[in-house]
């Protein structure tokens, strides 16, 4: 009769890799939301034109600071354009 036997530690050691993934997934998801808007001028008045169909207010909002989330957006459309 062979017995089988798991090295001690084994699920222990997949935990806190485990555990690890998840503190650095959840670092780099906090550091794209904590990231500042630093488009130049020209690049808020440039956004601010394109957005004019939609209407003013929408134009006016390109002006300011954007979040994080309309960043990523806008820099992945100017990628693909």
């Amino acid at each position: 009769m062979a017995s089988t036997t798991t090295a001690p530690g084994k699920g222990t050691n997949s935990i806190l890799i485990l555990i690890g993934v998840a503190v650095i997934a959840l670092l780099a998801v906090g550091a794209v939301f904590l990231m500042q808007d630093n488009r130049s001028g020209s690049e808020r008045m440039g956004d601010a034109v394109e957005a004019l169909p939609q209407g003013v207010d929408k134009a006016a909002d390109e002006l300011g600071d954007q979040p994080p989330a309309e960043n990523i957006k806008r820099n992945a459309e100017k990628a693909t354009n």
